[in-house]
């Protein structure tokens, strides 16, 4: 699981970004349009907006400014269960309004909620639909962990407009750094370790037979 941290780092670490500086990255950025609407052929149901879809998926784009196909295809992942998990919060909403247009009208709207919803848990759709928003949860953060490790593992291999992997990071993931050796010490010599000995020995007594 990403940690708060680590989320915090990664989004200011977007917020940096200006954009690609390179030739190549230039390049790529000016098919991001092309290519977020070929997903949204896939992804995106008739009655859904592929514009907001496309928005998405640039937002993303934006926040991590990816370097190559790898990352790329794990920001496609992110904003594809993104967009399925508010398919699934709009989902919700109608079952429930349904469930509540069906209860007794003389009642108060908790009181009608409140049967509403047990309604759908007695009928095993609501659990249905949390476990399917749990999935589409679990894919995203697996992603986003993912491409945080991924960007670690590169350092500073990473092509010129790619974000500092050090900055991707929480502060616990730092290794810290190996602490500097002890200053020799007179114990240390030989002469000296010599030299003390003889003054331990004089100082011991043997025992009286």
């Amino acid at each position: 699981m990403i940690t708060e941290k680590q989320l915090l780092a990664a989004r200011a670490n977007g917020s940096q970004s200006r954009g690609p500086k390179t030739s190549e990255g230039k390049s790529r950025s000016s098919r991001n349009a092309t290519r977020h609407g070929l997903l949204s052929n896939i992804v995106v149901l008739p009655s859904e907006s592929p514009e907001g879809f496309e928005e998405l998926v640039d937002a993303h784009f934006t926040r991590f400014s990816p370097v190559d196909e790898i990352e790329v295809g794990m920001l496609e992942e992110m904003a594809a269960a993104s967009w399925r998990m508010r398919r699934a919060w709009t989902i919700e909403q109608c079952m429930m309004s349904g469930a509540i247009e069906r209860q007794p009208k003389g009642d108060d709207e908790l009181a009608r909620m409140s049967r509403a919803f047990g309604e759908l848990a007695d009928s095993q759709r609501l659990a249905l639909l949390y476990r399917y928003e749990t999935r589409l949860h679990h894919i995203y953060q697996r992603s986003l962990r993912t491409l945080l490790l991924t960007r670690k593992a590169a350092g500073p291999n990473q092509p010129e407009n790619s974000p500092p992997a050090t900055n991707l990071s929480g502060p616990e993931d730092i290794p810290p750094s190996h602490p500097e050796p002890p200053p020799p010490s007179s114990v240390g010599d030989p002469v000296a370790r010599l030299s003390i000995c003889k003054k331990i020995s004089v100082a011991i007594k043997p025992f009286p037979a």
